[in-house]
């Protein structure tokens, strides 16, 4: 029977008391032993001592997924289940394929034939992304998506006319050592070895359209984009001193110039969906 730790934010509104307790559900039936469930809200995350699960699932976002790597990822004993539990699930996607479910996930984790895989990983100072870095002033549509997520319609409005200014009247960006200014880069870590750039076009509303429905929909290139360049380490400039992010689809400023480099994940991640 495979013994697994379970972890997820009871404080989360979208991993609450139902939603822990139907996965909980869906392993045991399969199965599989929840030997532990840790609540990210109540309690740190432990020490697997001597006697570690077979592994770790981590119920939730990105945040708690990220919380959970940086844990338990450079043990080696330990492989990871990252399950679709938050709003964007942008790493689960990439594991498991955009439109799975916990159930159908779990389904494929413990009856299936799980492959384990090494994420690329993207580092920046204080950051490091599994899926993907948008730099430059266009990150102010962030600050909507946390609005609509919190519901509240007024301050979705305002954010939209605070988001649109900066869009196209914020400090443009560029990657050092190359020509042309760009209000958004994508940037996205690859088995490659390096770090792939696209300039994400916004030139006028219906290029904002465009994209607000691919990133709601978690794709950071379903706009207009353009290929810019690749390399594992790229640098970012800007006029001004703090640039604008969204790391895996969370808000975040770092000072610039700031220099981002490839690296390699240590965590062991079990994937259900080709790379």
């Amino acid at each position: 029977m495979t013994s697994i730790w379970l972890i997820a934010n009871g404080r989360s509104g979208s991993t609450g008391e139902d939603a822990i307790r139907a996965a909980r559900e869906k392993m045991e039936g399969l199965g599989a032993s929840v030997t532990r469930f840790i609540d990210l809200a109540e309690e740190d995350l432990p020490d697997p001592g001597d006697t570690p699960p077979d592994a770790i699932a981590s119920l939730g976002g990105d945040g708690t997924a990220h919380a959970v790597i940086a844990r338990y990822g450079p043990d080696a004993r330990l492989p990871l289940m990252i399950l679709p539990g938050g709003t964007m699930n942008l790493l689960s996607g990439k594991l498991h394929g955009r439109d799975a479910d916990v159930d159908a996930v779990l389904e494929r984790l413990l009856r299936g034939a799980p492959v384990e895989r090494r994420m690329p990983l993207l580092t920046g100072p204080g950051f490091a992304s599994l899926v993907g870095v948008i730099a430059g002033p266009a990150t102010a549509w962030g600050d909507v998506r946390e609005n609509m997520r919190e519901g509240g319609i007024g301050a979705v409005l305002e954010k939209m006319r605070d988001a649109i200014s900066e869009t196209f009247e914020g400090a443009p960006i560029r990657i050092a050592g190359m020509a042309g200014d760009h209000s958004a880069i994508f940037i996205e870590p690859q088995a490659d070895g390096q770090l792939h750039a696209w300039s994400v076009q916004t030139e006028g509303l219906g290029d904002l359209a465009a994209h607000g429905w691919a990133w709601l929909n978690r794709d950071f290139l379903g706009g207009p984009t353009e290929k810019l360049t690749q390399d594992r380490v790229l640098t970012l400039e800007s006029a001004r001193r703090r640039i604008g992010l969204l790391v895996d689809g969370e808000r975040k400023e770092a000072d610039g110039p700031l220099r981002l480099e490839w690296a390699e994940c240590p965590a062991r991640f079990l994937a259900t969906a080709d790379a």
